[in-house]
């Protein structure tokens, strides 16, 4: 009499094995919203309102690139699909003698639950962040008219250009100047402005008095304490023109006879003098 070799996989199926069911039913509970998600995102509504499922489209043209939510605010299904088709899959082929443990399931939920979190908080960050940007844009507008003050070293002069500026003095000086320089660093004109003490040092520089040709210029702030020579920041004032958001460098504001400067090197900002220019609003320095 022969005996037939038992199988073990079919002696043991992974929904036979004792205690399995118990770890089914607990799996099916926790991936059933998971399921259901799944299940809504490859459903399209027909005419009735009744889901009806998608069809594989065999057209030629290519395929739009897949969106991960941001755009949306929803979170991508593809997550879902994938943890839900990984699981089965682990269920599926486990090996019959040595089933997995159901509580490695709650612990892959809980990174997953984990991820889906990052993940909305992620756009959550992107939708303030565009919100923030968007509000500074509209209110960045309103400088428009006024002149503001901001640090540089660069200016435009010409025969018709007068620059207002100012120089903030740590303590007092022996003798200032400003030095002016052109292309080829050539220095093409000086203002001396004799001993100054410690503060807000104003100056002036006219194109036409200085006899400069329409061009880029360098400026160069020179003090002199005793035999010691140094240099300081150069402060130029200007109407604001317009403001341009420029990519990575942020808000640019174009002020007339400086150029480009960022917004947030911006040190005063006066009103128009139809609105009384001598009244100034100090900022704070970022």
């Amino acid at each position: 009499m022969k005996t037939a070799a038992l199988n073990p996989v079919n002696t043991y199926p992974g929904n036979r094995l004792p205690g399995s069911q118990n770890m089914l039913s607990q799996i099916n509970g926790m991936v059933a919203p998971m399921s259901a998600m799944a299940t809504q995102a490859k459903a399209t509504p027909s005419a009735a309102g009744t889901p009806t499922a998608t069809t594989t489209s065999t057209s030629t043209e290519e395929p739009e690139e897949p969106t991960d939510g941001s755009e949306t605010g929803e979170a991508p299904p593809q997550v879902a699909n994938v943890f839900v088709d990984l699981m089965l899959a682990q269920l599926t082929y486990q090996d019959p003698t040595n089933p997995v443990d159901s509580t490695e399931f709650v612990t892959q939920m809980a990174m997953f639950a984990q991820v889906t979190s990052m993940e909305y908080m992620r756009m959550t960050m992107n939708a303030l962040y565009a919100v923030a940007e968007n509000n500074l844009v509209v209110s960045t507008e309103q400088l428009i008219g006024n002149t503001v003050t901001a640090p540089d070293d660069s200016v435009t002069l010409g025969p018709e250009t007068v620059l207002e500026g100012e120089l903030l003095l740590d303590k007092d000086y022996d003798n200032v100047s400003i030095r002016i320089y052109d292309e080829f660093d050539a220095e093409v004109g000086t203002v001396t402005l004799g001993p100054q003490t410690a503060g807000e040092v104003a100056f002036v520089l006219d194109g036409k008095t200085l006899g400069l040709p329409e061009g880029e210029y360098r400026i160069e702030a020179e003090t002199v304490i005793g035999d010691e020579i140094g240099t300081t920041p150069t402060y130029f004032s200007g109407v604001v023109n317009s403001v341009t958001l420029k990519g990575q460098e942020g808000l640019m504001l174009d002020v007339e006879g400086v150029g480009m400067v960022p917004l947030f090197d911006i040190s005063k900002i006066s009103a128009p003098p139809s609105q009384g220019g001598d009244d100034t609003t100090e900022e704070t320095k970022l």
